[in-house]
């Protein structure tokens, strides 16, 4: 068991924005390392900011009273917790302390903790800023990340590039990259019956991230003008698309891999900027899980994760969408071949057995 001087499990406390189990940043990042954690002799406590109800709906249009509640309700127990900090031998930040506006939580959270681990995803650090966005500037307050990755002692990053960057922001060697994390147990590849009426081209994803979605859709309708296939999208939100044979499922956590394994090829576009440099490529392990093919456009830490017509396909140019989903839709082969070698890539670097070590290193 690890111990401290005062002969006890540390204590360590995840503070983070979404419940638990929900949001993608944190059920397959550093939620399923718990248990790992716990046999090592950490004694874990989780804190969230987000009620399951806010959760439901904080992406939904209307409800403006209801969300301004729990808001300020999220807010009043943030300022609570920090009360309890000190007895803690490191708080772990995922994000934030407080979704919205400066530093001010971040910076009493900070100056309490005796040691701050702080999780940084995406690259929420990019320079995206303008005149026309004061407000909404504000409330994102990029100045609060800023000010965890300087003050943080160690900073777990989900790109090597958002590494290096967060290195040169806190002018030391601090920061760490750590993958995301899928359950080899659970995410497991599909059953290699064939039996089915079309073939599945899908995607997974929130509202958060359906302009990612966007860029491919066009290509998705001139293909389907000449293969038979279905599009399947799952996500928390609901659309429409006459040009497709479409079907769109709202994830939950109980289907999740069910909902993934109807899926035949795994689409992952994105767009080129410097905010995609900070993205994890967890869309393409999803898939990479259970043996099917990723699609992804040729960008950021994804060209790391896939080796391209090896374990997965990477678009290099946005008008070859078309021409690289028909390719796999006309050659089941390829379609296998990439799909099992992708799962020996996952099982090798992804699995949770093989991200829990890096988790214990951190956490020292």
């Amino acid at each position: 068991m690890i111990q401290n001087d005062s002969n006890r499990a540390k204590k360590i406390l995840f503070v983070c924005p979404y419940p638990p189990n929900l949001a993608a940043g944190q059920r397959l990042k550093f939620e399923p390392h718990f248990d790992a954690l716990e046999r090592e002799g950490y004694d874990i406590k989780q804190s969230c900011f987000m009620s399951q109800r806010l959760w439901h709906i904080a992406y939904k249009p209307g409800h403006y009273m209801e969300k301004i509640f729990w808001t300020i309700k999220g807010f009043c127990e943030r300022v609570f917790l920090s009360f309890t900090l000190r007895k803690y031998d490191t708080v772990y930040i995922f994000m934030n302390v407080f979704p919205f506006g400066p530093a001010i939580l971040e910076r009493l959270f900070r100056k309490i903790s005796r040691r701050v681990i702080y999780d940084i995803e995406d690259n929420i650090i990019s320079k995206e800023s303008n005149d026309d966005k004061r407000i909404v500037n504000f409330l994102k307050s990029k100045e609060k990340y800023e000010f965890l990755i300087k003050t943080a002692d160690v900073v777990i990053a989900s790109t090597p590039a958002l590494s290096e960057k967060c290195n040169q922001i806190s002018s030391s060697e601090k920061s760490i990259f750590i993958p995301p994390t899928l359950d080899d147990k659970r995410f497991i590849p599909k059953a290699l019956s064939t039996n089915k009426e079309k073939l599945t081209i899908g995607w997974t994803g929130t509202f958060s991230s359906k302009s990612y979605l966007d860029i491919v859709l066009p290509h998705l309708e001139a293909l389907y003008k000449e293969r038979n296939f279905k599009t399947k999208i799952i996500g928390n939100f609901e659309m429409d698309n006459p040009a497709l044979d479409l079907e769109v499922v709202q994830w939950n956590k109980d289907d999740e891999v069910n909902q993934l394994q109807d899926i035949d090829i795994g689409l992952y576009p994105l767009s080129q900027d410097d905010w995609v440099s900070g993205k994890s490529g967890l869309k393409a392990m999803q898939y990479m899980s259970i043996g099917i093919p990723a699609v992804c456009t040729a960008t950021g830490h994804v060209m790391k994760i896939i080796d391209d017509a090896v374990d997965g396909i990477l678009v290099f140019e946005e008008s070859k969408w078309k021409e690289t989903l028909k390719d796999l839709i006309d050659n089941e082969t390829k379609r296998k071949t990439v799909g099992g070698n992708a799962r020996k890539t996952f099982l090798s670097k992804y699995s949770t057995k093989s991200i829990s070590k890096h988790y214990l290193k951190a956490l020292g």
